[in-house]
């Protein structure tokens, strides 16, 4: 009966155990999976997916923590893509040491991102071609344009291995999670390839060269067959490119890491996006063959260059923009928001008044000096301008030229373009003298030169420009000058004459009455 007894008790104690493992292993089966985006992004516009590829159990504790592993039947065609050769037992066994083997890190550590990638990629592939078919996510989240959101959790996930990716308008970077505790985080890569354009220049005369230059970074192009990667560029008005010597194509310089490569050309694009051998303001330089060959994260450096023509206003700039795959397997692109620069040439409104009625004068020649470097009237700088119509000038683009340039500018009767009337386009930031050489008749001339200064915005606004007289700001970016009439100089002829010949008169009469006055006495 003893021996019964204690039987029983050890049969008792090993089922208690037993119970206590299984309960153990089956009370963390469930856990929560919090999604974030790299840093300084959102999910806005964008759509988390989440897929189980592999059933987990966890059995034991500590260093006898042990993982058990069944594939997901719905995703074993896409694993036999992506795997190939690597699947020779299609137990869960099998799949299990064929996926271990794949994303085991081997040449540059990015065999687990190639693997996530190329899934992506195949799964893509088979719901674009099985659209009555589709395989849906486990679970999935969208959010709207407007979303602030940098992160998302999915709770209730059962135990498992997964694969969570990002679309949308940025570019995919899929990333794999095993959740085998109750809290399990990812933090995505996915990140939106980006460039930044800068000019040589801050400000600009008509008739300059500005240099541009657009820096990217060559993006992961792991799980794409083929990547697109098109820089698009668009200048103003003002702005003409440097082309080839036949005038055909964007002359460029392209740089990816320490390697100037064979790209020296970029294509002219009409407004419909065609590709035309005349002259546009839009250009496409096509670099995708380029980054698919290079490292992932070497730097690209764009070089090129564009002349400030007569048309030039305040804002004028250049904008560019990157085109890019954004969804493996597909042809589909995303565009990065404009990058602009802004290289201002500025314009000088003269309004020539009469001090009096503050009319209008007209025929008042004026020349413009530049500075010293001092801050003074440089004589040896006087500026040439080409005349565009009565009144209107443009800084000449060759101060050299002889021909079809002046230094003389003359003021109309009427307001031009509603402002001023004397108008000279194209000039740079910076400090300016203007010499009255010629007042109109019956008016003084000037005495002394007008220091005009051009100053650019302090902040991101370009039009927020200043231009001051004498050192005083003038609000309505408006010179005003005055001139006086003359008053009448004193003279020594006419009425003076007649007022010395009278005095005359009287003095030689007075002698004449004190003669005869004495003459009477003497008798």
């Amino acid at each position: 009966m003893k021996r019964i007894k204690k039987f029983a008790a050890a049969l008792l104690t090993a089922i208690m155990m037993m119970t206590m493992t299984v309960t153990a292993f089956a009370a963390e089966s469930n856990g929560t999976l919090t999604v974030n985006v790299k840093g300084g992004q959102t999910l806005a516009n964008q759509t988390v997916n989440v897929y189980k590829l592999f059933d987990m159990t966890v059995s034991g504790s500590g260093e006898s923590l042990n993982y058990g592993y069944k594939v997901n039947e719905t995703y074993k065609s896409i694993l036999d893509k992506v795997l190939g050769a690597e699947v020779t037992d299609k137990s869960d066994q099998g799949y299990y040491e064929a996926v271990q083997k794949a994303t085991s890190d081997g040449k540059n550590g990015n065999n687990t991102q190639k693997f996530a990638n190329d899934f992506t990629k195949e799964l893509l592939n088979y719901n674009k071609s099985n659209t009555s078919a589709k395989i849906e996510a486990t679970v999935t989240e969208t959010f709207d344009k407007a979303s602030t959101e940098t992160s998302t959790t999915f709770d209730g996930l059962a135990y498992g291995y997964y694969l969570v990716c990002q679309t949308g308008t940025k570019a995919i970077q899929s990333s794999l999670v095993a959740l085998t505790e109750p809290t399990a985080t990812v933090n995505l890569k996915s990140e939106a390839p980006k460039i930044e354009k800068k000019a040589d220049k801050a400000t600009i005369f008509v008739g300059e060269t500005v240099t541009y230059t657009v820096t990217g970074q060559v993006p992961d192009t792991t799980g794409y067959d083929n990547y697109i990667y098109k820089i698009h560029d668009t200048l103003t008005s003002g702005l003409d490119f440097v082309t080839n010597t036949e005038g055909t194509k964007v002359k460029v310089t392209v740089k990816i890491g320490d390697t100037t490569v064979d790209v020296n050309e970029a294509d002219f694009v009409n407004a419909t996006g065609e590709v035309v051998t005349t002259p546009t303001r839009t250009m496409v330089l096509d670099l995708s063959g380029k980054v698919r060959a290079a490292t992932t994260g070497q730097t690209i450096v764009v070089t090129y260059q564009a002349k400030v023509n007569k048309d030039a206003v305040v804002e004028t700039k250049n904008s560019a923009t990157l085109e890019y795959s954004n969804n493996p397997g597909t042809n589909e692109t995303g565009t990065t928001k404009p990058s602009e620069v802004v290289t201002p040439t500025y314009p000088l409104d003269i309004n020539k008044i009469n001090a009096k009625d503050k009319k209008m004068l007209a025929g008042t020649h004026f020349t413009l000096y530049g500075s010293t470097s001092e801050g003074t009237i440089d004589r040896t700088k006087a500026i040439k301008v080409t005349k565009d119509g009565e009144g209107k000038y443009t800084y000449a683009s060759d101060q050299n030229a002889t021909e079809n340039t002046t230094t003389d500018m003359v003021t109309v009767a009427d307001k031009i373009d509603g402002k001023g009337n004397l108008h000279i386009n194209g000039l740079a930031a910076g400090t300016y003298y203007l010499e009255e050489t010629k007042a109109p008749d019956g008016f003084n001339k000037l005495a002394n030169p007008i220091k005009i200064t051009i100053a650019k915005s302090e902040d991101t606004d370009v039009n927020n420009w200043t231009i001051s007289k004498d050192g005083n700001e003038e609000t309505d970016k408006i010179i005003d000058i005055e001139n006086s009439t003359g008053s009448l100089l004193p003279s020594t002829g006419g009425a003076g004459v007649i007022v010395f010949a009278g005095v005359a008169i009287l003095l030689v009469f007075g002698v004449v009455v004190s003669f005869i006055r004495d003459k009477r006495k003497a008798c």
